[in-house]
């Protein structure tokens, strides 16, 4: 089963199509991080995301797109 999923945490976005190896990959960053101390506030994260802003950019499912209300502010 395919499924579209996306994470991003701190500007790392982890995308994979099949959710049970999605969720293992996620398990395996959150240890490697915690190993170097590295924590984070799970309310602050998202997780299973079909949609994503990141940086000027949009990041959906088989797309990356400029982000165009950045743009606009930019151009202002």
């Amino acid at each position: 089963m395919n499924i579209f999923v996306i994470i991003y945490l701190n500007n790392i976005i982890i995308y994979l199509e099949i959710l049970k190896e999605y969720i293992q990959y996620i398990f395996q960053i959150l240890k490697c991080l915690n190993k170097r101390n590295l924590h984070f506030k799970s309310k602050k994260y998202e997780f299973y995301c079909k949609k994503v802003d990141f940086l000027e950019f949009v990041v959906e499912q088989h797309e990356v797109r400029i982000n165009l209300n950045k743009l606009k502010t930019i151009k202002k």
